[in-house]
């Protein structure tokens, strides 16, 4: 231990629980925006109308539960006779939320705000408050599409703390509903009020004044304890309502005193900087916790507690709305008179905190209680008077009520843990008229799910104007207190409940979140089997609503068929599709488009390195031997053109065309030149040479044929890098005339700014002959056009079909192409078509087709800017002949090229793409680097500067050269998949050289093996022949005449057979064998056996690079491969190195998944030794690289996708999506790919102790599960406890206890004292069948047994192969109260196979009791100690052997107080303490067993939540996480003097998470463990050790990007991840973890300039520092 240990520490998954919302118009006028903050997570979304059609319709929420014994499916299924509630016509427009964008802020947030700047600024403010009394006004930059920090307000002095902690403060964030200030909640009973300037003001030099900070505790106000503050609506100057409590209380004194809350109504003076008190309400309950405004005409605030609702107005208390029967033991005798007990059969408890309310309208609130209950309360009175609060409940169990009622389907849609709610007012256009009448909301959620609801309210649309929406005083007590008549109270009761039934309530769209977390375990995922293949199971919620929460890093598609071609290895894979032609009265007419989406593919074409092979494509693949297309040598693209009706194919040497029969239509060939890269979009088609030169061809519509297209003169002077073609088919990409058409307003301010206006008449005549056309949505709505009707002659129907015309020369059928005269200006109509060309100066230009006339350029697209903006287009420039390029500007291209290969890596490809379907126009640019690197870029429209200024200040009628212009700049957008290895090619060429070695090898020694079957058959045949001579001549040895024939007769036939035998030399497999070989007689061939390659990899010299490079031209192989449907997503696929597959989903979000796709050898590569290891000998890549994809749609396989591994191996594939996540599919529009699984019953839950354990056996997951259990106090007296269980055996049968026996506590009767007992769960363990997560055995504990720990061990186990086997081990505990002692059980439970029941395959598993023990203390942790179970017991910890299947204890040890975490590896033992630290103990197994304490930690009071080792070759450290939410570093040195010999840990560093670890979980890898450690937000962050060099590098250049980079909200990123001060035991803290967070985002989605500049200041390059990155992380990307 004397070297220095550092540590890796990242954040890999982002938090997911929303834990605060606001809505706001944020990125742009008149915008609905909604701002989630989750941990340090900042995202911005917008709802947007999407177009539904009823294929689109959420299904039913509702679900059927069934117990673990039923025979039906036990995973909850949707109902197919339910319909989803307010379910729309078809084709109708809802609201939908669309991410803008996500940041991550050196600062967990503590609350947002919206700040109201009015119209005339146009957009709104974000406030954000931090921990420590920090807050920052920030706004969205439009140029940029990304924040700007405004201000920042820091309120940590000492004179303001007052001897208080951070860990006590809220933070809590106010603003006032007319935008004049804002509060925020500082230390005790302190506001930091902040004004801001008057909405529309421009004169303000800022938005804010100046803030100041108002002590509520001051003589003037008096108001201490405050608990909860508000802003109320209608006062002239900004006014707060406060509930405080002036002399605090608690449960225990609620004889003395009961009713200690206020409500204080305080006005803020911001001109004199003070406060002044208006009224005050007193005498309110000691358990209010919150409050909410209520508009006008009503007023006030209503007051939450756990047992009422209070409505306040102008100081005087209108009503006590009692919610049980005991609450009135909670109200004060002055207030008996403002009782209202309409509510109290509800029996309904509230948790203040954790329930959440919002107004729909003026007198009715919508409440999310705890438990996900949902209730509708309606303020009814006269006017500001409310006399009654009516709750009606809408959705969710009353579990009160049916506590055993656990299989009732009621999960409602909108039934969920909430943690935060806001109002959305979104503006309606004429298609969505119908939904003006709504209300739409936020629901943030804790338990995976946040939604997007619209509550309706259909009382409103035939209420008359003179009708009250309060309810009459005299109907409520009618109905209460029956003094109407009969008639009139049923009435009246009728009446009552049509109010509720009248609100209805749609979810919309719903955004899933992975937390709160409260248990994680790690296990194979048994789609795959491999155990690289490793996913994440997270339990989130409580105990009352709980889900499983699958999770992986890679997509891993389900695998449909799997197989290896016959010949040589595989190189490119392509599907198309290919509509037939009828003549149809003398016009072709293709079949219809409507159902385009469903048609198969056609063919399947497979290149080879020199052949192609043609299948025809469906449910089955079969080989088509006479075609059209070239077999000859390799393919490079096919693709179809002329709308589905034809194909086109590019070969080396050519292309051809070819129609859905499969007949060829034309031939081009390519002079003197090959092709080594293509691209195909209908109706162009875009090759790249050899040679450098770029062809452009255009099928024309006419004649149905392909033609050369003259290109600008750069194209053939090797100037162009990478080129590809993009269709607009949304017309999204709009120029600047379009733009200031759209933005004649903005223009006139600036105008009238610069004293010249503009008239719309003006504008009206300048683009009156600039009209553009938008293209009309649907499904591929350019086809129509494409397939043209053409009228059919017979010399034309000849020329296509006759087989003569095909022998037409290559060279005649271009001279023919070209001859054919220029094409028209404009084929395409209103679909716009663009070539993106990059140059080899760095530059990328947008050709608009078909005039290549360049409409946009960005300069330097290799350095990969955060966003690309365009620059000054000049078109003659780009139009000028690369010959009179100077020798300057030569000699510049040469250095920028140079310049890029020295940094390793350049732009390899590029692809613009748009991803979203019909009703998503988000346009996409993707650049792949030669390294790998993958960057994605949002488009999003801007219009330059110069150009607003020039077409303000110009006049109407002038025309400006940028007018057609593209209004355009893209954004680089976030993700996390690194891949970088600039060897990837080299190291790619050289596998397939060696495959094609191994397969020449297969080849000969697969003939050698025909011929020696051959020869063992010629042997048989002629003993055979033989035989049948001698039992012939024995037969006729008594007849001499006639022998000489016999036997001349047999040697006839003897010789007959030999020639059949040498017909058939060849092997039968080799379908690609030389015809020449196959007619040799046998003898020809060698003898020799042929000696197969050697188990090692080739060596470098054994393969040319430069030959290589020239065969396997893999830098030109297209990458980019477009999918329009995977699985319901369109996405893009990205070959290469690490494959990755970029989707975007109804968020309007581009994800970027990295794919697994599992990889074999075939046959024909593998040698005949025993225990090969193809990456070993260098047949195989690491990393499982993809080589090719292509769409895959059959019935067999719908939407789904045919991979090309590296080995050749074919695999067809699909993604396995269901509808929705919360019903158990997979969504991947999200951060990881993650499924989402209810869990228990219909309203139960999740342990919060035991969670989730990975069974490695069988591969299956036990989760501790619980349903809700009223709670009952025991019978305290012992002789009556004895005497009831007498009774209780008696009438049962049993046998009576003996006499003088205590009965246990948990065994007593319980003692009903109440009417409203609380609620405890009641746990099970339920066995999880590991492919579709349901319940297929289940184990009930006793009631009030708790899980305290649940971990799969490896015990000892002689009955086991191997001398041990995996079991579940459980800690309980019986919570019986305080007075009780405690007591706890283990259980050992193993995983047996089973005869499933008929039709349910998955129940094969059963859980089986082994050993259960009850003892004295709970058993709050197990582990694992060679072999042994390590168990607490209260304050002990046990070594204990398992045995014949019992537990024998054998070594104990003595902890403080409460042990959270034991965790063995060798003979050592990690033990942590909740309130005393952690110890390293030593575990001796020789001579009499024993645990001794090596060492403690120094000061012993950190309360460990649990904790783990890391290990780094031969170093060892110590990784402990506390329950405030930091990760301590120690390392166990006895040879230092300050560890005293080792009985101190000594502290090597410390790292906070700002969020409470619930779970660590340690991953083994080769000579690396990494910790993972999984967050109550949802968060994950990776811990690993490092080298020293490693360490050093990297953490100089994250000190410079500490410095150099602007953190948004102006956050240092290192107080972020400090300890504070007050939990750092006074000591200073150890620099030897290196925060990655700021490290490798920059070196992931950074700009190339930042990367090297940082690189260089510490003496080194970029590429070191990604090499290092990649290294440090290739453990991680197991998952």
């Amino acid at each position: 231990m004397r070297d220095p240990v550092y540590t890796y520490c990242r954040e890999i998954l982002p938090p997911s629980v929303v834990e605060h919302a606001t809505s706001l118009s944020f990125t742009r006028p008149g915008a609905c925006n909604l701002a989630l903050a989750r941990g340090n997570l900042l995202e911005v979304y917008e709802v947007g109308l999407v177009m539904k059609k009823s294929d689109d319709e959420v299904p039913s929420a509702e679900y059927e539960y069934r117990d673990a014994g039923a025979e039906e499916f036990d995973l909850p299924m949707i109902r197919e006779d339910q319909t989803a509630p307010g379910q729309r016509s078809k084709n109708t427009k809802q609201p939908q939320l669309h991410l803008i964008g996500r940041w991550s802020l050196h600062g967990k947030i503590m609350d947002l705000r919206a700040v109201q700047r009015g119209k005339a600024q146009g957009v709104d403010r974000l406030l954000l408050s931090f921990a420590e009394a920090k807050m920052s006004l920030v706004a969205f930059d439009a140029d940029t599409q990304s924040i700007a920090t405004e201000s920042i307000h820091y309120y940590e002095h000492d004179a303001l703390k007052q001897r208080t902690f951070n860990d006590g403060q809220t933070c809590d964030l106010r603003t006032d509903p007319e935008g004049r200030c804002a509060a925020l909640r500082l230390y005790d009973d302190q506001l930091a009020v902040l004004p801001f300037a008057a909405p529309g003001d421009l004169t303000a030099a800022k938005p804010y004044a100046d803030s100041f900070v108002v002590n509520l505790r001051d003589a003037g106000i008096g108001v201490r304890n405050v608990r909860d503050f508000v802003f109320l609506s209608g006062y002239l100057e900004p006014t707060l309502a406060l509930l405080h409590e002036q002399d605090p209380t608690w449960p225990g004194r609620a004889e003395e005193a009961v009713d200690t809350c206020s409500v204080t109504i305080v006005s803020l003076d911001l001109g004199r900087n003070s406060v002044s008190i208006l009224n005050a309400a007193s005498k309110l309950s000691y358990d209010c916790r919150t409050l909410l405004p209520v508009p006008e005409p009503v007023g006030g605030v209503m007051v939450f507690a756990s047992s009422s609702i209070t409505h306040v107005a102008n100081g005087a208390i209108s009503c006590i709305s009692l919610l049980n029967h005991a609450a009135k033991h909670g109200i004060g005798a002055s207030m008996q008179n403002y009782l209202d007990e309409t509510n109290v059969d509800l029996e309904l408890v509230l948790d203040p905190c954790g329930s959440v309310c919002t107004l729909v309208g003026s007198n009715t609130v919508v409440l999310w209680t705890q438990y996900g209950s949902v209730f509708l309360l309606r303020l009814a009175g006269n006017g500001r008077l409310i006399k009654r609060i009516v709750a009606k409940q809408i959705a969710g169990t009353d579990i009160r009520k049916n506590p055993h009622e656990l299989t009732a389907p009621v999960w409602d849609d909108i039934s969920i843990l909430p943690s935060c709610a806001t109002e959305l007012h979104l503006v309606y256009d004429d298609d969505s008229a119908h939904l003006s009448d709504e209300q739409l909301f936020f629901i943030g959620g804790r338990s995976g799910r946040s939604l997007l609801v619209g509550v309706r309210d259909a009382n409103t649309l035939d209420r008359p104007s003179g009708d009250s929406d309060n309810i009459a005083e005299d109907d409520i007590e009618a109905e209460l207190y029956g003094d109407a008549p009969p008639s009139s109270t049923t009435n009246k009761s009728s009446e009552r409940e049509e109010w509720a039934a009248s609100y209805t309530t749609t979810v919309y769209d719903e955004i899933v979140g992975t937390g709160t977390v409260v248990g994680m375990d790690i296990g194979v995922s048994a789609a795959s089997g491999a155990a690289e293949n490793l996913e994440m199971v997270s339990c989130m919620g409580n105990e009352w609503r709980g889900s499983l929460c699958i999770q992986q890093r890679h997509i891993q598609p389900e695998i449909v068929a799997s197989f290896d071609l016959p010949g040589s290895p595989v190189r490119g894979v392509w599907t198309v599709r290919c509509l037939r032609e009828y003549n149809i009265g003398g016009v072709m007419q293709a079949a219809d488009l409507a159902s385009l989406a469903d048609l198969s593919d056609t063919f399947m074409v497979v290149s080879r390195d020199a052949s192609t092979s043609v299948f025809a494509a469906g449910d089955e693949l079969q080989e088509l031997e006479r075609t059209g297309f070239y077999i000859n040598g390799p393919t490079i693209d096919v693709g179809e053109i002329l709308g589905y009706t034809r194909v086109v194919q590019v070969h080396t040497h050519g292309l051809r065309v070819v129609n859905a029969s499969g007949r060829e239509v034309q031939s081009i060939g390519f002079d003197q030149d090959q092709a080594v890269i293509a691209e195909i979009s209908d109706p162009y088609l875009l090759v790249r040479m050899c040679s450098g030169k770029t062809v452009v061809f255009e099928a024309s519509s006419d004649s149905g044929r392909l033609r050369e297209a003259a290109v600008p003169s750069y194209f053939e002077g090797g100037q162009v890098v990478a080129a590809s073609l993009f269709e607009d088919m949304h017309h999204v990409l709009g120029t600047n005339r379009e733009w200031a058409e759209r933005n004649k307003d903005t223009l006139n301010d600036q105008a009238r700014a610069s004293g010249e206006a503009m008239h719309d008449g003006d504008f009206d005549n300048l683009y009156a002959d600039a009209t553009v056309k938008k293209r009309k949505r649907g499904v591929d709505p350019t086809v129509a056009q494409r397939q043209s009707r053409r009228k059919h002659p017979d010399d034309v129907f000849d020329d296509l079909y006759d087989e003569g015309d095909s022998d037409k020369s290559d060279e005649e059928e271009t001279e023919d192409a070209k001859d054919e005269g220029a094409r028209p200006e404009d084929v395409r109509g209103d679909s716009p078509m663009y070539v993106l060309v990059l140059t080899d100066s760095g530059d990328l230009n947008v050709l608009r087709l078909p005039q290549f006339e360049c409409v946009w350029t960005t300069r330097r697209l290799d350095n990969l800017l955060d966003t690309l903006i365009g620059a000054q287009v000049d078109g003659a420039k780009l139009a000028s002949d690369s010959s009179s390029d100077s020798d300057e500007e030569g000699t510049a291209r040469n250095h920028v090229a140079a310049a890029s290969a020295a940094h390793g890596r350049r732009v390899d490809q590029i692809q613009l793409v748009q991803l979203g379907g019909d009703s998503i126009t988000d346009t996409h640019l993707l650049v792949l680097t030669t390294a790998g690197e993958v960057a994605v870029y949002r488009a999003f429209e801007h219009c330059a500067h110069e150009y607003t200024s020039q077409r303000a200040a110009s006049h109407a009628d002038l025309q400006l050269d940028s007018d057609d212009s593209l209004a355009l700049r893209f954004v680089r957008m976030q993700h996390d998949v690194l891949a970088y290895d600039p060897e990837y090619q080299q190291k790619m060429r050289r596998v397939q050289a060696r495959q094609e070695k191994a397969y020449v090898e297969w080849e000969e020694r697969s003939k050698m093996q025909a011929v020696e079957k051959v020869e063992e058959e010629r042997t048989a045949r002629k003993r055979a022949v033989e035989k049948q001579q001698r039992e012939e001549a024995m037969a006729v040895a008594d007849w001499d005449e006639g022998s000489d024939e016999e036997v001349g007769a047999s040697d006839s036939v003897v010789a007959k057979a030999e020639e059949n035998i040498e017909v058939s030399v060849a092997a039968p497999d080799d379908i690609y064998a030389d015809d020449s070989t196959l007619s040799k007689p046998a003898q020809d061939i060698p003898e020799q056996p042929i000696t197969p390659s050697e188990n090692k990899p080739a060596e470098d010299n054994d393969i040319d690079d430069a030959e290589a490079a020239l065969r396997y031209p893999l830098d030109l192989t297209r990458k980019f491969i477009v999918l329009d449907n995977l699985g319901g997503y369109p996405a893009v696929l990205v070959t290469g190195l690490r494959a990755v597959v970029v989707l975007a989903g109804s968020k309007r979000y581009a994800r970027v998944h990295p794919i697994r796709v599992p990889v074999k050898l075939p046959p024909s590569l593998q040698p005949l030794e025993k225990g090969f290891d193809a990456e070993a000998s260098g047949l195989l890549m690491p990393g499982r690289p993809l080589v090719g994809v292509a769409r895959f749609h059959s019935r067999a396989c719908a939407n789904g996708i045919v991979v090309l591994t590296q080995s050749g191996t074919l695999v067809v594939a699909r993604l396995p999506v269901s509808a929705q996540t919360a019903r158990g599919g997979i969504e991947f529009d999200s951060a990881w790919p993650v499924r989402c699984i209810p869990a228990g019953t219909a309203h139960g839950g999740i342990s919060t102790q035991g969670g989730v354990a990975f069974h490695a056996g069988s591969k299956s997951y036990v989760a501790a599960t619980s349903s809700p259990e009223p709670f009952y106090i025991r019978e305290p007296n012992p002789d009556i406890a004895f005497r009831q269980a007498t009774e209780a055996a008696e009438a049962a049968g049993k046998p009576v206890p003996a006499p003088r026996t205590v009965i246990p506590e948990y065994q007593r009767h319980d003692l009903r004292t109440t009417s409203v007992p609380p609620l405890v769960p009641r746990f099970s363990i339920d066995l999880l069948s590991p492919e579709t997560f349901e319940t297929v055995d289940s184990y009930m504990l006793d009631v009030h047994e708790h899980v305290a720990a649940m971990q799969t061990l490896e015990l000892e186990s002689a009955q086991a192969e191997g001398g041990s086997r995996a079991l579940v081990c459980v800690g309980t505990g019986f919570v019986l109260g305080e007075d009780v002692m405690s007591r706890g059980r283990i259980y050992v439970f193993d995983i047996v196979d089973v005869v499933p029941l008929p039709g349910r395959p998955q129940t094969n598993r059963k859980l089986k009791l082994l050993y259960t023990e009850e003892v004295h203390g709970v058993v709050s942790a197990v582990g694992e100690l060679r072999g042994n179970l390590v168990m607490s017991e209260g304050s002990k910890l046990y070594v204990r052997s398992f045995a014949n299947d019992t537990l024998t204890s054998f070594a104990f040890l003595d902890c403080h107080t409460w042990v959270r975490s034991a965790v063995g590896l060798r003979n050592f033992l990690l033990v942590g303490d909740v309130a005393n630290g952690l110890s390293f103990v030593g575990f001796q197994e020789e001579g009499p067993a024993r645990l001794h304490v090596l060492g403690r930690d120094s000061h012993a009071c950190l309360p460990i939540e649990c904790a783990d080792f890391l290990v780094l070759g031969q170093q060892l450290q110590l990784l402990a996480a506390d329950s405030h939410g930091h990760l301590h570093l120690f390392v166990y040195a006895p040879r230092d003097v300050h560890s005293f010999g080792g009985q101190r840990l000594l502290r090597r560093g410390e790292f906070s998470l700002r969020s409470r670890v619930v779970s660590l979980r340690r991953i083994i890898g080769s000579s690396r463990h990494v910790c993972l450690a999984m967050t109550f937000d949802g968060s994950v962050h990776a811990v690993s050790m490092v080298p020293e060099k490693t360490y050093k590098r990297l953490q100089r250049i994250n000190g410079q990007l500490a410095k150099a980079v602007p953190p948004i909200a102006g956050l240092n990123p290192r107080e972020y991840r400090a300890v504070p001060l007050h939990r750092r035991q006074n000591q200073a803290p150890k620099r030897t973890v290196l925060d990655a967070d700021l490290l490798v985002p920059v070196y992931t989605n950074g700009s190339v300039v930042r990367q090297k500049e940082a690189a260089q200041r510490d003496g080194t390059t970029a590429d070191r520092v990604l090499k290092d990155i990649v290294e440090t992380e290739s453990v991680f990307g197991i998952f």
